[in-house]
Protein backbone atom coordinates (compact mmCIF):
# COMPACT_ATOMS: atom_id res chain seq x y z
CA UNK A 1 0.00 0.00 0.00
CA UNK A 2 1.01 3.48 -1.11
CA UNK A 3 0.55 6.30 0.88
CA UNK A 4 -1.93 7.83 -1.44
CA UNK A 5 -3.73 4.71 -1.05
CA UNK A 6 -4.32 5.61 2.84
CA UNK A 7 -7.91 7.03 3.96
CA UNK A 8 -7.90 10.00 6.00
CA UNK A 9 -8.17 10.00 9.47
CA UNK A 10 -11.32 10.72 11.55
CA UNK A 11 -9.69 14.14 12.49
CA UNK A 12 -9.31 14.81 9.22
CA UNK A 13 -12.49 14.30 7.96
CA UNK A 14 -14.21 16.46 10.44
CA UNK A 15 -11.84 19.69 9.65
CA UNK A 16 -13.24 19.69 6.44
CA UNK A 17 -15.51 21.81 5.22
CA UNK A 18 -19.09 20.01 4.19
CA UNK A 19 -17.88 21.11 0.20
CA UNK A 20 -14.38 19.86 1.07
CA UNK A 21 -15.94 16.43 2.44
CA UNK A 22 -18.26 16.03 -0.57
CA UNK A 23 -15.55 16.74 -3.02
CA UNK A 24 -13.18 14.44 -1.63
CA UNK A 25 -15.74 11.76 -1.33
CA UNK A 26 -16.56 12.07 -5.10
CA UNK A 27 -12.96 11.89 -5.77
CA UNK A 28 -12.79 8.60 -4.11
CA UNK A 29 -15.88 7.51 -6.13
CA UNK A 30 -14.30 8.18 -9.39
CA UNK A 31 -11.23 6.24 -8.87
CA UNK A 32 -10.91 2.85 -10.62
CA UNK A 33 -12.82 0.42 -9.25
CA UNK A 34 -15.93 2.47 -7.94
CA UNK A 35 -18.67 3.35 -8.77
CA UNK A 36 -20.45 4.32 -12.31
CA UNK A 37 -18.10 7.08 -13.22
CA UNK A 38 -16.42 6.17 -16.72
CA UNK A 39 -17.37 3.13 -15.99
CA UNK A 40 -16.19 0.15 -18.25
CA UNK A 41 -19.19 -0.91 -19.57
CA UNK A 42 -19.81 2.64 -20.25
CA UNK A 43 -17.01 3.02 -22.34
CA UNK A 44 -17.84 -0.42 -23.99
CA UNK A 45 -21.27 1.21 -24.89
CA UNK A 46 -19.85 4.72 -26.57
CA UNK A 47 -18.10 2.32 -28.92
CA UNK A 48 -20.48 -0.18 -29.72
CA UNK A 49 -18.64 -3.29 -28.42
CA UNK A 50 -21.09 -4.33 -25.89
CA UNK A 51 -23.35 -7.55 -26.99
CA UNK A 52 -26.62 -7.69 -27.40
CA UNK A 53 -26.67 -10.61 -24.65
CA UNK A 54 -24.63 -8.43 -22.33
CA UNK A 55 -26.66 -5.93 -22.46
CA UNK A 56 -29.71 -8.12 -21.48
CA UNK A 57 -27.55 -9.33 -18.23
CA UNK A 58 -26.58 -5.93 -17.49
CA UNK A 59 -29.93 -5.06 -17.53
CA UNK A 60 -31.25 -7.63 -15.14
CA UNK A 61 -29.01 -7.71 -12.86
CA UNK A 62 -29.61 -3.70 -12.66
CA UNK A 63 -33.22 -4.30 -12.15
CA UNK A 64 -33.00 -6.96 -9.66
CA UNK A 65 -31.39 -4.55 -7.80
CA UNK A 66 -33.17 -1.37 -7.48
CA UNK A 67 -36.80 -3.57 -7.40
CA UNK A 68 -35.27 -5.08 -4.12
CA UNK A 69 -33.41 -1.94 -2.50
CA UNK A 70 -36.53 0.32 -2.18
CA UNK A 71 -37.39 -1.66 1.12
CA UNK A 72 -34.36 -0.12 2.89
CA UNK A 73 -35.07 3.02 1.54
CA UNK A 74 -38.17 2.96 3.76
CA UNK A 75 -36.10 1.60 6.55
CA UNK A 76 -34.62 4.79 6.55
CA UNK A 77 -37.70 6.99 6.41
CA UNK A 78 -38.62 5.02 9.60
CA UNK A 79 -35.69 5.93 11.40
CA UNK A 80 -34.93 9.76 10.22
CA UNK A 81 -36.32 12.23 13.51
CA UNK A 82 -36.56 15.04 11.05
CA UNK A 83 -39.58 15.57 9.18
CA UNK A 84 -38.42 18.09 6.58
CA UNK A 85 -36.32 14.97 5.39
CA UNK A 86 -39.13 12.36 5.65
CA UNK A 87 -41.22 14.29 3.41
CA UNK A 88 -38.55 14.19 0.72
CA UNK A 89 -37.68 10.67 1.90
CA UNK A 90 -41.68 9.82 0.97
CA UNK A 91 -41.71 11.84 -2.25
CA UNK A 92 -38.63 9.85 -3.82
CA UNK A 93 -39.79 6.76 -2.39
CA UNK A 94 -43.25 7.72 -4.43
CA UNK A 95 -41.23 8.32 -7.37
CA UNK A 96 -39.67 5.25 -7.68
CA UNK A 97 -42.38 3.02 -7.13
CA UNK A 98 -45.39 4.63 -9.33
CA UNK A 99 -43.48 7.60 -11.40
CA UNK A 100 -45.97 10.24 -10.13
CA UNK A 101 -43.60 13.14 -10.16
CA UNK A 102 -42.24 12.60 -13.90
CA UNK A 103 -45.61 11.19 -15.16
CA UNK A 104 -43.85 7.82 -16.31
CA UNK A 105 -44.20 4.86 -14.46
CA UNK A 106 -42.32 2.77 -11.79
CA UNK A 107 -38.62 2.74 -12.10
CA UNK A 108 -38.32 -0.66 -11.90
CA UNK A 109 -40.82 -0.66 -14.54
CA UNK A 110 -39.37 2.02 -16.71
CA UNK A 111 -36.20 -0.52 -16.88
CA UNK A 112 -37.82 -3.29 -17.62
CA UNK A 113 -39.49 -1.65 -20.57
CA UNK A 114 -35.71 -0.95 -21.64
CA UNK A 115 -35.18 -4.50 -21.53
CA UNK A 116 -38.02 -5.43 -23.89
CA UNK A 117 -36.05 -2.77 -26.26
CA UNK A 118 -33.13 -5.46 -26.36
CA UNK A 119 -35.48 -8.53 -26.77
CA UNK A 120 -35.44 -9.64 -23.41
CA UNK A 121 -37.96 -12.14 -21.49
CA UNK A 122 -39.07 -9.96 -18.86
CA UNK A 123 -41.09 -12.45 -17.21
CA UNK A 124 -37.56 -14.74 -16.83
CA UNK A 125 -35.78 -11.37 -15.92
CA UNK A 126 -38.41 -11.04 -13.05
CA UNK A 127 -37.42 -14.50 -11.42
CA UNK A 128 -33.79 -14.66 -12.14
CA UNK A 129 -31.83 -14.79 -9.20
CA UNK A 130 -29.41 -12.30 -8.14
CA UNK A 131 -25.61 -12.76 -8.75
CA UNK A 132 -23.36 -12.65 -5.95
CA UNK A 133 -22.22 -9.04 -6.55
CA UNK A 134 -25.55 -7.69 -6.53
CA UNK A 135 -26.78 -9.50 -3.95
CA UNK A 136 -23.73 -7.65 -1.76
CA UNK A 137 -25.35 -4.24 -3.02
CA UNK A 138 -28.47 -5.12 -2.21
CA UNK A 139 -27.52 -6.53 1.36
CA UNK A 140 -25.22 -3.68 1.37
CA UNK A 141 -28.34 -1.43 1.38
CA UNK A 142 -30.24 -3.02 4.06
CA UNK A 143 -27.48 -2.74 6.25
CA UNK A 144 -27.00 1.19 5.67
CA UNK A 145 -30.23 1.23 6.48
CA UNK A 146 -30.67 -0.72 9.40
CA UNK A 147 -26.88 -0.32 11.42
CA UNK A 148 -25.78 3.22 10.44
CA UNK A 149 -27.43 6.65 11.16
CA UNK A 150 -30.30 7.21 8.43
CA UNK A 151 -28.10 10.22 7.48
CA UNK A 152 -25.10 7.79 6.44
CA UNK A 153 -26.83 5.95 3.63
CA UNK A 154 -28.60 8.97 2.07
CA UNK A 155 -25.07 10.31 2.02
CA UNK A 156 -23.77 7.51 0.50
CA UNK A 157 -26.78 6.79 -2.32
CA UNK A 158 -26.85 10.87 -3.02
CA UNK A 159 -23.27 11.44 -3.42
CA UNK A 160 -21.75 8.18 -3.97
CA UNK A 161 -24.55 7.33 -6.71
CA UNK A 162 -26.79 9.93 -8.01
CA UNK A 163 -24.61 12.87 -7.96
CA UNK A 164 -22.88 10.83 -11.15
CA UNK A 165 -25.91 9.79 -12.45
CA UNK A 166 -26.58 13.02 -15.42
CA UNK A 167 -23.29 12.85 -16.55
CA UNK A 168 -23.00 9.15 -16.80
CA UNK A 169 -26.66 8.30 -17.73
CA UNK A 170 -25.92 11.22 -20.62
CA UNK A 171 -23.53 9.37 -22.06
CA UNK A 172 -25.64 5.74 -22.38
CA UNK A 173 -28.44 7.54 -24.23
CA UNK A 174 -26.14 9.09 -26.77
CA UNK A 175 -24.31 5.24 -27.22
CA UNK A 176 -27.77 3.51 -27.25
CA UNK A 177 -29.35 6.01 -29.41
CA UNK A 178 -26.12 6.05 -31.93
CA UNK A 179 -24.53 2.46 -31.42
CA UNK A 180 -28.21 0.67 -31.02
CA UNK A 181 -31.03 2.22 -32.66
CA UNK A 182 -32.46 3.01 -29.08
CA UNK A 183 -35.74 5.45 -29.41
CA UNK A 184 -36.76 7.77 -27.06
CA UNK A 185 -39.21 6.38 -25.93
CA UNK A 186 -37.34 2.81 -25.06
CA UNK A 187 -34.87 5.06 -23.13
CA UNK A 188 -37.45 6.81 -20.77
CA UNK A 189 -35.60 4.93 -17.75
CA UNK A 190 -32.10 6.66 -18.42
CA UNK A 191 -33.69 10.08 -19.71
CA UNK A 192 -35.94 10.59 -16.88
CA UNK A 193 -32.71 9.93 -13.86
CA UNK A 194 -30.75 12.72 -15.91
CA UNK A 195 -32.89 15.29 -14.45
CA UNK A 196 -34.00 13.47 -11.77
CA UNK A 197 -30.90 13.25 -10.26
CA UNK A 198 -29.52 16.64 -10.99
CA UNK A 199 -29.69 18.70 -7.82
CA UNK A 200 -28.52 15.66 -5.47
CA UNK A 201 -24.56 16.68 -5.36
CA UNK A 202 -26.10 20.09 -4.00
CA UNK A 203 -28.58 17.22 -1.43
CA UNK A 204 -25.34 15.32 -0.52
CA UNK A 205 -23.32 18.85 0.55
CA UNK A 206 -26.30 19.73 2.57
CA UNK A 207 -26.91 16.78 4.13
CA UNK A 208 -23.22 16.56 5.34
CA UNK A 209 -23.21 20.12 6.25
CA UNK A 210 -26.21 19.69 8.54
CA UNK A 211 -26.26 15.72 10.12
CA UNK A 212 -22.74 14.19 9.63
CA UNK A 213 -21.05 16.71 12.03
CA UNK A 214 -18.35 15.32 14.30
CA UNK A 215 -15.54 12.65 13.17
CA UNK A 216 -17.73 9.22 14.43
CA UNK A 217 -20.09 10.31 11.14
CA UNK A 218 -17.97 11.94 8.86
CA UNK A 219 -15.99 8.40 9.12
CA UNK A 220 -19.06 6.52 9.02
CA UNK A 221 -20.31 8.32 5.25
CA UNK A 222 -16.86 8.19 4.11
CA UNK A 223 -16.87 4.47 4.50
CA UNK A 224 -20.09 3.67 3.71
CA UNK A 225 -19.89 6.04 0.55
CA UNK A 226 -16.83 4.40 -0.72
CA UNK A 227 -18.04 1.03 -0.16
CA UNK A 228 -21.57 1.32 -2.13
CA UNK A 229 -19.49 2.70 -5.14
CA UNK A 230 -17.25 -0.35 -4.75
CA UNK A 231 -19.80 -2.57 -4.72
CA UNK A 232 -21.87 -0.61 -7.47
CA UNK A 233 -18.83 -0.98 -9.68
CA UNK A 234 -18.65 -4.38 -9.30
CA UNK A 235 -22.46 -4.69 -10.03
CA UNK A 236 -22.31 -2.76 -13.27
CA UNK A 237 -19.27 -5.66 -13.98
CA UNK A 238 -21.52 -8.39 -14.31
CA UNK A 239 -21.95 -7.60 -18.23
CA UNK A 240 -19.01 -9.48 -18.80
CA UNK A 241 -20.51 -12.81 -17.64
CA UNK A 242 -22.59 -13.46 -20.26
Amino acid sequence: MTVTDLEPAKTELADMTPEEFVSLLRAECSRPGRGMADHPVVREMEVGTVTIPQLRLFTEQFYLHISRMLPWIGAIYVRCPHEDVRTSLVKNLAEECTGYQTGTDAHPVLLLQFAEALGADTERMKAAEQLPEGRRLTDYFEFMGLCREWYVALSAIAIGLESFVPETFTRIVAAMRENYGMTDEQLIFWTMHILADEEHGDEGIELVSRYAVGADARKHVFDCTVETSRLFHDLWMLYQRA
